[in-house]
């Protein structure tokens, strides 16, 4: 008997240490879960142009988280914040960001807000660059072209790849002061205050109107052309500030072409803030001297086109004291008899598909066979003191058969 003790106790001891272990294993209690935040956009160690897609969501936070902040890094300067985002909204909204290397942190925050209040938070890093390079089908940087001295021609030459202002058109006046610059910028570039994108001076256009209605139209031919092909497609890209936009009644932005065969055709918008009184739309060109108001009308898209949109830089914010840049995407079809389909609009990453064409008169005739320009015209609203004024940059131009 007593050599089979020993093994009965060695048996009971490994029950008792496999009921210990399984205590360790499965008795104690779990953890609690911790929240994440993700950055989905943009990809860590990515290239974007300067109107960037941020979006972020979170995971598993406490009842005290209270809203998202986002700050951002550029090349070197202190950390900014870009917008606050409340917790019932994922960050998901487009930034117009300068050229550079950036650090892109997204919290989640309490409602104290403050460093203590940071529940979590995600980081990427990321680098901003323009995308545009010169070709057969592509001009890049127009806003870089130079200035006509004088700076005012009531009729400019087709040929002049420089950028010049008409006062002289339907209800202008001669007497307007005309201004065209390109302000000196400083690098690195931060993301409050800057004036420029792509660390080149920005296009600057100014008017000093009367005490009337006024308006100028600005404008420079591209230093190529289409040569001999009739291109029907093209699309007009450029980023614009205006200081206040409450001294603008309305902002144009266009494209001029003449096709080999000698017929014109003008992709003719215009951001009107002021429209019966009430909030602005956008507006396209329908041939003689009418505009198509983009307002929902039978048959008509609707395109809001306000002042809050460009005096508020970028959606679900309100932090940001500078008002910053916006991006404007236009896209055309010549058809072939000179008028434009107004295929889309992109506003800040909002895209409106239109498809729309007005009832438009066949196009004129003249000009330079192949030529193209853009196109900026500022209008002042009445018995205004301050001069309205807008920056341009990184103004592209595509144009295909």
């Amino acid at each position: 008997m007593l050599s089979v003790r020993p093994l009965v106790l060695r048996q009971a001891q490994r029950v008792n240490f496999t009921y210990l272990l399984s205590l360790l294993l499965f008795g104690l209690p779990v953890a609690a879960q911790t929240g994440s935040v993700t950055i989905t956009s943009p990809a860590n160690n990515s290239t974007s142009p300067s109107a960037v897609l941020i979006t972020a969501y979170a995971s598993n936070e406490p009842s005290s988280f209270d809203h998202y902040e986002i700050w951002d890094t550029n090349s070197g300067e202190s950390a900014y914040k870009l917008g606050t985002v409340p917790k019932t909204s994922n960050p998901n909204a487009v930034f117009v960001l300068p050229n550079g290397a950036h650090s892109l942190t997204v919290e989640a925050v309490t409602a104290a807000g403050g460093s203590g209040g940071i529940l979590n938070s995600a980081t990427v890093t990321f680098n901003v660059a323009e995308s545009c390079s010169d070709s057969s089908t592509v001009q890049c940087d127009m806003d870089q072209l130079g200035i006509q001295n004088p700076e005012s021609n009531c009729n400019p030459s087709d040929t002049l790849d420089e950028w010049v202002g008409n006062p002289c058109g339907a209800g202008g006046n001669t007497g307007i002061g005309v201004s065209i610059t390109h302000p000196s910028v400083s690098t690195p570039i931060p993301d409050a205050g800057n004036l420029t994108l792509n660390g080149h001076s920005p296009l600057q256009l100014s008017i000093t109107p009367d005490q009337s209605y006024s308006n100028v139209i600005f404008g420079a031919y591209s230093p190529t052309t289409t040569g001999s092909t009739t291109d029907s497609h093209w699309t007009l890209d450029e980023y614009v500030y205006l200081p206040n936009p409450s001294y603008n009644q309305a902002l144009e932005l266009d494209i001029y072409y003449v096709s080999p065969d000698g017929v014109w055709t003008t992709f003719t918008t215009e951001c009107a803030f002021i429209y019966n009184n009430g909030p602005g739309y956008w507006a396209v060109y329908d041939g003689g001297s009418n505009w198509a108001f983009l307002d929902g009308s039978p048959g008509v898209p609707k395109v809001p086109c306000l002042t809050s949109q460009f005096a508020t830089p970028w959606a679900n914010s309100g932090d940001p004291s500078f008002t910053g840049w916006h991006h404007v995407v236009w896209k055309f079809v010549r058809n072939t008899n000179g008028s434009v389909t107004y295929t889309s609009l992109q506003f800040d990453g909002t895209l409106y598909n239109l498809n729309y064409t007005p009832t438009q008169e066949t196009a004129g005739n003249g000009g330079n066979l192949g030529y193209f320009a853009s196109m900026v015209q500022l209008d002042s609203t009445a018995n205004m003191s301050e001069d309205p004024q807008v920056y341009v940059s990184e103004l592209n131009i595509t144009h295909t058969p």
